[in-house]
């Protein structure tokens, strides 16, 4: 390394020698970090050199190890003079990223001596900062561990260059994804980053960084089998091969058979390629609640009390977070539109939300400076992302005017940009290029001041020059009016919608209840709550459920033909039902022997009240959302309340082989029939279409009325499969058999439909049909019998899950059959009223109202029972049976 004296420097300068660009002359100082590189473009005197000084011609290019997250090692020539911001331009693009502005480096720090014998590991455990740089509270240091906050991560300062941060070329950082904002366009096209995305999610995921249910967790260690392993090997993968510990969350790894659950979602993904199960894997990491999240744990004041109390607080690309520091529930949004200002201090950061909110958010906490520059980074990406050709005016010019013509008589709209200062007269261009103006009706005018032209008007914003405007065009404003009932739909969905942020408020937490002993009365209690509140949940979701299909039932014709009354009478039983709901997994999950099965309980129960708010908000009237939408909204409550039923069963002793496992079947039974009979109608629509194809070019309306009816066809079948997902989990209800056999019937009626019209597009000519024409009716009406067939299958595994409704269906006479279904549901519902009192007067025998719902119950029954048999087939059966009776006496 060659020194120079500024004054021989100034005569190398002044002999005109040039320099490479890879090198520069550095100012050097004591401490190699407050040392300071000489740019090109300032004059000496700026950098206040003084005779005596010393500059250094020096290399500016330096190697620079990035360890990726997958444990790839990569040494890179970097300008040392630059800040890290512009490095990551030239450091992405080597590896292969494009959006280098969404990635930052990490310092690998070691928390003690020791850490470098205990081999590498490639996941952000290496990632923990210095605790001598901040003074950290005992209680808040252990709940930031347990927690996996972003402010133990130590980002390297991107406005700072690598030499001024002490990275010298010895010291390896890590290249991590530190804003969440394009991820969504990962995919397999680019497999660099879905790699890094892929690992740095299931480093979240297995450290606890996102919470996941036991189910969740297992789904993603299949895919991560699927990834690491290959396809599925019987003879290979087998319990004992995996380390559970880079699969699962610490909280699962010991579960007795969680290893079997791996396997079996192992099974699920055979056949997928390595990058295809990445895909998968990241995309249903995007669907967990804390995906994107960056968690920064404060102090809060307790409302009311003077008192911190330790909060989370979350950053994403949309959103500034409140959260709970055990679940991370998220407990307040603050889009990032309504922030106005921050200000961040050594231990405060306060949000103002200007005219969003009456008061600021203040938090205690030694990061303010890191979320600052989260939030500004990602405020900094969105800002990049706009594209500046949807603004009109020039940015920054806040004196202009923006001059809009509507051109007569096509009505075009022409956009034209002028100073304030600047009088002239308007283009005259062609309107075919953007962002100029061609002359209205009336002919081009100059400016001026003092004179505006008759009939003519502008709209200005601050400083306006007066302008030639075209004469006022009047256009109708066209506004969608409700009617009465769709208004009082609506009314009614907003009220569920309140109801059900109430119910997923009150299920973060458990029922309190006091402590416990073990003598006999009290597991008698606790046993008989247990029961009585499953039994009142089970009927309460199977009322949901069955409101839940009566809505897609209700909505699938034309939005004239709705009755908007009967949709607002089955949205009340749901938001009826969910507080009772709410009430009763709240006390089963406080009972339950096992914690983690109470949270898995509550977790299962806010899925499915955000089920149901996602299908209240489809079946608003007047909505945009395609009808595709409500019946996804309605899969996903079958779903959930399957969930919901799954979970409260985990602790019965029975298991597969009890009541619970019976339900399992019969549901799933269900399922695979109603996809038979979609299977079908899809085949039947195909030869419809063939159908159709005959008449192509001939006769038009008689082609598209057949194409009209395969698709409401296919409608139909859809909104079958979309109720049986969702009364599968309660099918033993009447009222979901019900909304099942409608939606069988709506099936069958769009198949004759359908059968009818195509027979209808192939007349007979001199009374024969063509042999096209038979053909392809001939093909039509074997489909149309093989969808009959599915349907009677589906049908005769309803009837088996109630007695009274098969023996109803083989009455020939209508009004027997009719009086006999309603004798039926009446003694069903009469015995659950009971059984129901009969638990409630165990738990309490001493209750006197208790007594008498049960001895009022006891006389329904009674009433019930004597109406059914006055019931004619009733009545059979039991003289026969008391005729065999008196014989054998």
């Amino acid at each position: 390394m060659k020194h120079y004296h500024f004054l021989e420097l100034l005569f190398i300068i002044l002999q005109g020698k040039s320099f490479s660009k890879d090198y520069g002359l550095f100012l050097a100082d004591e401490d190699d970090k407050k040392g300071v590189w000489l740019e090109p473009g300032r004059n000496l005197d700026y950098y206040i050199l003084r005779n005596g000084d010393l500059l250094e011609y020096r290399k500016k290019f330096r190697t620079l190890r990035v360890r990726m997250l997958d444990g790839m090692l990569k040494t890179l020539m970097v300008d040392d003079s630059q800040p890290v911001a512009n490095l990551m331009v030239v450091i992405c693009t080597k590896i292969g990223i494009t959006n280098y502005d969404e990635y930052s480096l990490v310092r690998e720090l070691q928390e003690d001596e020791d850490t470098e014998n205990k081999g590498l590991n490639f996941g952000t455990l290496t990632l923990k900062r210095r605790k001598e740089e901040k003074e950290r509270d005992a209680k808040m240091d252990q709940l930031r561990k347990k927690l996996k906050t972003d402010d133990e991560v130590n980002w390297v300062d991107p406005s700072k260059t690598l030499r001024e941060q002490g990275i010298d070329e010895s010291e390896t950082v890590l290249l991590r994804r530190k804003f969440f904002f394009s991820d969504q366009n990962i995919d397999s096209r680019d497999p660099v980053q879905l790699g890094l995305l892929y690992v740095q999610n299931r480093d979240a995921i297995v450290d606890g960084t996102h919470p996941v249910t036991q189910e969740k967790a297992c789904q993603f260690a299949g895919i991560q089998c699927q990834i690491q392993f290959g396809d599925y090997n019987e003879t290979k993968h087998r319990p004992g091969l995996l380390d559970l510990k880079e699969f699962l969350p610490q909280s699962y790894v010991k579960v007795k058979g969680i290893e079997k659950k791996v396997f079996a979602e192992h099974k699920k993904h055979q056949g997928l390629s390595e990058l295809d199960a990445k895909v998968i894997y990241t995309k249903t990491a995007r669907s967990l609640k804390t995906y994107g999240v960056a968690f920064f744990l404060v102090k809060e004041k307790m409302k009311g009390k003077n008192k911190l109390v330790p909060r989370l607080l979350g950053v994403t690309k949309e959103s500034v977070l409140r959260l709970d520091e055990r679940t991370k529930e998220i407990l307040k949004t603050w889009p990032l539109t309504t922030v106005r200002r921050w200000a961040a201090s050594s231990n405060t950061f306060t949000l103002d939300f200007g005219d969003y909110s009456d008061q600021y958010y203040s938090v205690q906490t030694t990061e303010a400076e890191q979320i600052v520059q989260l939030i500004a980074g990602y405020i900094d990406i969105i800002l990049k992302k706009q594209n500046p050709k949807d603004h009109y005016a020039i940015d920054g010019d806040t004196g202009s005017t923006v001059v809009e013509e509507s051109v007569s008589p096509l009505k075009a709209t022409i956009l034209q940009h002028e100073t304030a200062s600047k009088v002239e007269k308007v283009n005259m261009e062609s309107v075919a290029k953007p962002a100029v103006m061609r002359a209205g009706a009336d002919g081009a005018r100059t400016y001026g001041t003092g004179h505006m032209g008759g009939a003519q008007y502008t709209t200005v914003s601050g400083q306006a020059n007066i302008a030639h405007t075209p004469p006022m065009v009047q256009q109708t404003k066209i506004t969608s009016v409700l009617t009465e009932p769709q208004r009082a739909l609506l009314s009614t969905i907003n009220a569920g919608q309140g109801a059900i942020s109430i119910a997923e408020q009150e299920l973060t937490t458990k029922a309190e209840i006091p402590e416990l002993g073990s003598d006999p009365a009290s597991l008698k209690w606790k046993e008989t709550t247990i029961d009585t509140n499953k039994q009142n949940v089970s009927s309460q979701i199977a009322a949901m459920n069955a409101a839940t299909a009566q809505v897609v039932t209700l909505t699938s014709g034309p939005v004239e033909e709705v009755d908007h009354t009967a949709v607002g009478a089955a949205i009340s039983t749901i938001t009826t039902n969910l507080p009772e709901m709410t009430r009763g997994v709240r006390m089963i999950a406080a009972l339950m022997e096992d914690d983690s099965s109470g949270d898995r309980l509550l977790d299962a129960a806010r899925m499915l009240c955000s089920a149901f708010s996602d299908m209240l908000k489809a079946a608003e009237p007047e909505t945009k959302e395609p009808r595709q939408n409500l019946l996804n909204a309605a899969s996903r409550v079958g779903e959930a309340s399957q969930q919901v039923l799954c979970t409260m069963a985990e602790d019965e002793v029975d298991g597969e082989e009890g009541e619970e496992g019976e339900r399992r079947r019969m549901g799933d039974i269900l399922l695979g029939l109603a996809k038979a009979v979609a299977n079908a109608t899809a085949a039947l629509v195909l030869k419809a279409k063939n159908v159709a194809a005959t008449r192509s070019g001939t006769d038009q309306a008689m082609q598209n009325k057949v194409i009209g009816a395969a698709t409401q066809c296919a409608l139909s079948t859809s909104q079958l499969v979309a109720c049986a997902k969702v009364v599968a989990p309660t099918l033993n209800s009447p009222a979901c058999q019900q909304q099942l056999m409608g939606a069988v019937r709506e099936v069958a009626r769009a198949v004759e439909g359908l059968v009818n019209v195509c027979q209808e597009a192939c007349p007979a000519e001199d009374g024969e049909v063509s042999e096209q024409d038979e053909h392809v009716l001939q093909e039509l009406s074997q489909a149309a019998a093989e969808v009959t067939r599915t349907l009677n299958d589906l049908l005769i595994h309803i009837r088996k899950r109630n007695t009274a409704v098969g023996e109803a269906e083989k009455q020939s006479d209508s009004e027997v059959q009719r009086r006999l279904l309603a004798a039926a549901k009446a003694l069903a519902d009469a015995t659950a009223r009971m059984v129901e009192a009969a638990r409630l007067c165990a738990s309490a025998p001493h209750d006197a109202n208790r007594q008498d719902q049960l001895r009022q119950a006891a006389e329904d029954l009674r009433v019930a029972t004597t109406a059914a048999a006055a019931t004619p087939a009733l009545r059979r059966q039991l003289i026969s049976k008391l005729e065999v009776r008196m014989s054998i006496n």
